[in-house]
């Protein structure tokens, strides 16, 4: 095994306000690279957009996200609402008024990042998703610098255990997760599960599961 390095940017188009995700294009970027155990850093070349990790199963915690963002940050003006029920402008509006609050947003949240890498792929929990948090109204090109640096190897045998139940979602297999979850799916479910109260709850609750269930 030999130390490499590898510098490049990724451009990603965003759709104005809210989230990419960039995880499985950067494991694609990185099965490409050959380098099978190192590190990844990442920088946000922008400041206006910024990159966060966080759940990725239930889209309801991005929109939570998004609304406290929102709250801590308005569009229209910083401090408290005067009697006239208006804020005070950001000085700072030559590209627009959204220019201002995203600088803020981007103050507030990160704009590196650094990965480990193993088997090829970025190391995160199961839950785990790299968004990209485009902070402008309007869609945009944005590039993040990718350096990583790691060992090749030719070869890498895959371990049995890799293949067990508990690592299918980590593993990004949707064929076989879905076959799990049609195998536990229970039509009743509703009428045993008191606390659930929508599809995305359900949903969320048999992944869970499925994640903490022992190999078999």
């Amino acid at each position: 095994m030999a130390m490499q390095q590898v510098l490049e940017q990724l451009e990603f188009e965003t759709h104005g306000q809210g989230f990419t995700r960039l995880d499985p294009h950067l494991n694609q970027w990185l099965a490409d690279s050959g380098i099978d155990t190192g590190v990844l850093h990442l920088t946000c070349l922008h400041t206006s957009c910024s990159l966060t990790i966080n759940e990725n199963a239930d889209p309801r915690v991005l929109e939570d996200l998004a609304a406290w963002m929102e709250a801590m940050v308005p569009q229209d003006g910083h401090g408290p609402v005067t009697a006239s029920g208006q804020r005070h402008r950001y000085r700072h509006d030559d590209e627009g008024r959204d220019d201002m609050p995203a600088h803020i947003r981007t103050a507030l949240t990160a704009q590196t990042m650094t990965l480990s890498v193993q088997g090829g792929r970025l190391l995160l929990g199961i839950w785990q998703a790299v968004y990209l948090w485009e902070h402008r109204a309007m869609p945009h090109r944005r590039r993040i610098a990718c350096h990583l640096v790691g060992e090749r190897i030719t070869e890498r045998t895959v371990p049995a255990s890799e293949a067990s139940q508990a690592n299918l979602l980590q593993r990004g297999n949707g064929r076989k997760l879905n076959e799990v979850v049609l195998s536990r799916h229970q039509p009743d479910a509703w009428a045993e599960d008191g606390g659930i109260e929508t599809d995305v709850d359900l949903l969320i609750d048999r992944l869970h599961e499925i994640a903490e269930a022992p190999p078999e």
